[in-house]
């Protein structure tokens, strides 16, 4: 066949684009694949066979070719506006959030969308159109069928659905449009259906037979590819090289600026000013001697994945003098990049030093010092009063003063080409998103090499654990929840022998190759 992937954002980071490469890559097997994306950087994707640009009369022409086989990737003309469901920076775009976009800019977007792609159709057969998240490619698509008549299959993820079509209704409406005159509807996990009914407030549309669940999945083939050590050294080396991402040496000095100030305007200027001269997207400048230094052991905790308050991680770091009380060897790994980042590893050392004003300005203000929206770190809050309501404050600051700040190690942005070296080094890999999310992913990568996975209970991240020990109940007390499970766990590392083999088995269960095979049923 000859398929059109739709993917209107960029291919690195995020698991919707992580799940559109893969899914292509597996297409390709059989098929000719055809991804359109607004990714920069082409030559870094692996198995790109060519590289097609459309210009602003969207004339497409060959930029690059790599090798004969492979997919063709389509950079489509949109203009400098890339609309986006979290706000981040990317080099060469004018960004926004879908909620922020006046009509005449969506508008724009999606007739911008709709020229390309039957544009492109005019030039190149395909059979059948995937295309990834509900806002706002359903649309898209209805609009090419009326004039091209090329069927479609929707793809959707927790993203576009919890963080714009629950809050504009713009999105809402042209989405189910588009969900009417498509071939089918395919969400990850029953979470994301639950979550559909209740937004679109269609519970019938959701229960019909065109709406699929097929969960995600891993790409066992690249995790279990490991490299030998001099490769995976030397790879590292050549992205050091070029990089302009963080060192930890910046943010020590950035602490010492900032661990007597109490005004959040000076302190969110200090962190501005710092990160103005670093390129937080790249990979940490010193990686090389933290790889070298303390990643080995048996009972080494891991966190992938966004460095932003949604995903959690300000409360992992809140529960380590618990876990460093019961485990004062253990070392924590956390792999990411984001805005929040600066935050946390000033929080981090503010806990060590046992700075009670610094921790309670990051609690009381963490959201304005992440972006613009002012807001306090609810359950962190929570925690905190609770501390102070029991008298146990002053006990557990002096348990964080004796973390080793050593041993608490953040790597930055990792691609799967050296992931899977760092995941083999840990035992443990926790997944503290607060926000929902549609599946799993990360904690089926970790347990494909065999990691103990300990995710919130909640939304699709529980649906691919079936251990009641690896659930961590989001609730007031999540702080203590989360250290509980996490030193019960380390725990059972020394007691159960092999017991890497049961997660390993379970991981089984899912890849891209069953998830490409049950999307190509639907044709």
């Amino acid at each position: 066949m000859e398929i059109l992937f739709w993917h209107g954002y960029l291919l690195h980071g995020s698991g919707s684009n992580i799940f559109a490469l893969n899914i292509v890559e597996e297409f390709l097997k059989k098929n000719n694949v055809y991804l359109f994306s607004q990714e920069r950087n082409w030559d870094g994707i692996e198995g790109i066979g060519s590289h097609w640009i459309m210009d602003a009369d969207q004339s497409i022409s060959l930029k690059t070719k790599f090798k004969e086989d492979g997919f063709i990737g389509v950079t489509p003309y949109i203009g400098d506006l890339l609309p986006v469901f979290v706000y981040d920076d990317y080099d060469g775009f004018r960004v926004k959030t879908f909620d922020k976009l006046i009509d005449e800019e969506l508008e724009k977007y999606i007739d911008l969308n709709v020229k390309a792609i039957i544009k492109f159709l005019e030039t190149t057969k395909i059979d059948i159109i995937y295309c990834n998240h509900f806002a706002i490619s359903p649309y898209i698509m209805k609009k090419v069928k009326e004039k091209t008549g090329v069927p479609y299959v929707v793809i959707g993820h927790g993203s576009s659905l919890n963080y714009i079509i629950s809050k504009d209704k713009r999105y809402m409406d042209l989405s189910y449009e588009g969900f009417l005159d498509s071939k089918n509807v395919v969400v990850q996990s029953e979470y994301i259906r639950g979550r559909s009914c209740e937004i679109y407030e269609k519970t019938e549309f959701f229960r019909d037979s065109r709406f699929q669940i097929i969960p995600s999945g891993v790409n066992f083939d690249k995790f279990n590819r490991l490299l030998k050590d001099k490769e995976i050294k030397n790879i590292i080396e050549d992205k050091v090289h070029f990089s302009n991402g963080p060192l930890k040496r910046i943010y020590d000095e950035n602490y010492e600026k900032i661990k007597k100030l109490e005004d959040i305007e000076e302190i969110k200027k200090i962190i501005n000013e710092t990160e103005e001269d670093i390129e937080y997207r790249d990979i940490d400048r010193d990686l090389i001697s933290k790889l070298s230094s303390g990643l080995r052991g048996k009972d080494n905790i891991l966190y992938i994945g966004k460095l932003i308050i949604s995903k959690g991680v300000h409360i992992m770091l809140m529960s380590l003098p618990y876990i460093f009380q019961k485990n004062p060897t253990t070392n924590i790994t956390i792999v990411g990049y984001g805005k929040f980042r600066p935050v946390l590893e000033i929080l981090l050392r503010g806990l060590i030093e046992g700075n009670k004003n610094l921790i309670e300005v990051i609690i009381e203000k963490g959201f304005y010092l992440e972006g613009e929206k002012h807001g306090q770190l609810e359950y962190l809050s929570k925690f905190w009063d609770g501390l102070k309501r029991e008298n146990k404050l002053e006990s557990y600051l002096e348990l964080a003063k004796k973390i080793d700040l050593d041993r608490v190690v953040f790597l930055g942005k990792l691609d799967h080409d050296i992931l899977p070296h760092v995941i083999k080094k840990h035992s443990v890999i926790v997944v503290p998103s607060v926000f929902p999310e549609s599946f799993g992913m990360v904690s089926i990568e970790g347990m494909s090499q065999g990691l103990i996975p300990i995710v919130f209970n909640h939304s699709g991240l529980k649906e691919v654990i079936p251990f009641n020990d690896s659930l961590v109940n989001l609730d007031d007390k999540v702080v203590n929840n989360l250290e509980k499970v996490i030193n019960l766990n380390l725990e059972k590392l020394e007691k159960i022998p092999d017991i890497n083999k049961k997660f390993i088995l379970e991981s089984k269960k899912y890849s891209f190759e069953s998830v490409a095979e049950r999307l190509l049923d639907l044709r």
